[in-house]
């Protein structure tokens, strides 16, 4: 599964609303030969960014951080820069785009990662921000330390995990149906359609984002098929691989602070 990277629309975003600013759009150049994935550059800003800096309008992230366990707290303040449009993210391959292509990290904010979700939808007038359905923090691929994974509703609902090395924030996006039912251990289940339920944990190596994929149940007319580590194994051996693997999913965050849990 593989994505056309588009950042900020393919062309000219003309706007001197209130203030009279004007700023040109990234536009795609050189396309990746190996992937089709598309590498951006900045091509000229004019005005200061102000106005493009709250992507979440609708995040109160004073009633998240209250909610939170303290060392949640702690990996989610990291994070806030970002989020409130004040420092930019490396944009990284994920596991679905294609992590072997020459695709360079990509210098982003929030406001690019709108614009991309948006492009491609033939809607005359996108949201002006990002509207965020959910939020958690959770160590994704088992290096002890936590990362935040966001779900937007934008672009027919994308997660957006960001993960910190240092001083730098890396994230990846990923489409909803392949990053279900997180579960505190960081394993993930990918659907590949009806009946196909492929258990995964993401790793983190060479500033790349990729997953293993640990376990898989295929059910059909005939009955299940399981295995364990791309090996064939007995339905005796996937339940207890489960019952280990799967202990239940994340607490996530709804923009207003309100803790819940669910499959999603």
């Amino acid at each position: 599964m593989k994505k056309q990277w588009i950042l900020g629309g393919a062309g000219l975003l003309a706007a001197a609303v209130l203030v009279g600013c004007l700023w040109l759009a990234r536009q795609p150049v050189e396309t990746a030969p190996e992937t089709g994935m598309k590498k951006l550059e900045t091509v000229e800003k004019i005005a200061a960014e102000e106005p493009r800096k709250n992507m979440l309008p609708g995040l109160d992230t004073d009633a998240v951080t209250a909610a939170m366990p303290e060392a949640d707290q702690a990996a989610f303040t990291l994070f806030l820069p970002v989020l409130r449009g004040e420092a930019a993210f490396q944009w990284v391959a994920g596991p679905y785009d294609g992590n072997e292509s020459t695709w360079e990290p990509i210098d982003a904010t929030l406001a690019d990662f709108h614009d991309q979700l948006w492009d491609g939808f033939a809607i005359e007038d996108p949201p002006e921000t990002l509207t965020l359905d959910r939020l958690a923090v959770q160590d994704v691929d088992g290096d002890g330390e936590l990362e935040l994974v966001l779900l937007f509703q934008d672009g027919a609902y994308q997660y957006l995990i960001l993960r910190r090395e240092g001083e730098t924030v890396y994230g990846t996006s990923m489409g909803v149906r392949w990053f279900e039912e997180l579960q505190t251990s960081g394993v993930y289940i990918g659907s590949g359609g009806a009946g196909d339920h492929t258990y995964h944990r993401m790793t983190f190596e060479d500033g790349r984002f990729a997953d293993r994929e640990l376990a898989r149940k295929v059910e059909g007319a005939s009955g299940a098929v399981y295995t364990l580590d791309g090996q064939e194994t007995t339905k005796e051996a996937f339940d207890g691989w489960y019952a280990e693997n799967m202990p239940g999913g994340v607490i996530w965050y709804a923009p207003d602070g309100t803790p819940f849990q669910d499959g999603m």
